[in-house]
């Protein structure tokens, strides 16, 4: 009767590498975008109906474009630019206190929302429904 090999690992396969993981490039992704972390006072519900589609039609703009293109488009109409946190008035989620900079994108004419980018996922943090009241506008 043959003996029971318990706990017993296979031999290690000595000499064979295996090849590193590929590295993903998340600036060739489409963004995904995520509101689990935005401020209530700058939610959805804080926009009018007019602002609320605008701002639905801004995601699925988005949505259909490569990181890449978002990031290198002039920072008015579908590009983007990064303001301070310190020129930001309201209160920063816990999750993203340590963000010297958050990442805005336009949502209706000028309007701004503005959040933090974590690989291919943008946390849409603010959704500022009236000028300066996120932060003062130059």
């Amino acid at each position: 009767m043959a003996k029971k090999d318990r706990g017993r690992r296979p031999p290690a396969a000595s000499g064979i590498l295996r090849p590193a993981p590929e590295v993903r490039n998340y600036d060739n992704e489409t963004p995904k975008f995520c509101l689990h972390h935005v401020v209530r006072e700058f939610d959805v519900t804080a926009l009018s109906a007019q602002r609320q589609a605008a701002f639905a039609r801004t995601l699925q703009r988005l949505a259909a474009r490569r990181w890449v293109d978002l990031i290198t488009a002039p920072r008015h109409g579908t590009g983007s630019e990064f303001i301070p946190a310190a020129q930001i008035k309201a209160s920063i989620p816990a999750r993203f206190q340590d963000r010297e900079r958050f990442l805005v994108f336009r949502y209706d004419g000028r309007l701004p929302m503005a959040g933090a980018r974590v690989d291919d996922v943008y946390h849409v943090l603010w959704i500022e429904p009236e000028f300066n009241r996120l932060y003062d506008h130059e």
